[in-house]
């Protein structure tokens, strides 16, 4: 039961990743916009949503990354070998 939980989590972070790398700016930038201003930040510069894009750019690779070692672990077979 367990393995199927980490081959759902392992293709979820893969389609996830794939989409934070892939996301049109334009998508983004409404999401960026909220997230800034429930921190306080009324009017966001150029400057902040390009270090908020830059920053989910960089948690796409991470989900790839993570994804990858649990399709290695999966394949090589799994946790309770």
């Amino acid at each position: 039961m367990l393995d199927f939980l980490f081959w759902f989590i392992a293709i979820f972070a893969a389609i996830y990743g794939v989409w934070l790398l892939v996301a049109p700016k334009n998508a983004l930038m409404p999401v960026f916009k909220k997230q800034l201003e429930k921190k306080g930040v009324a009017n966001p510069t150029d400057e902040d949503l390009a270090k908020k894009l830059k920053q989910f750019r960089i948690y796409g690779i991470v989900c790839l990354v993570a994804s990858a070692v649990l399709f290695y672990i999966q394949l090589t077979g799994g946790v309770f070998v």
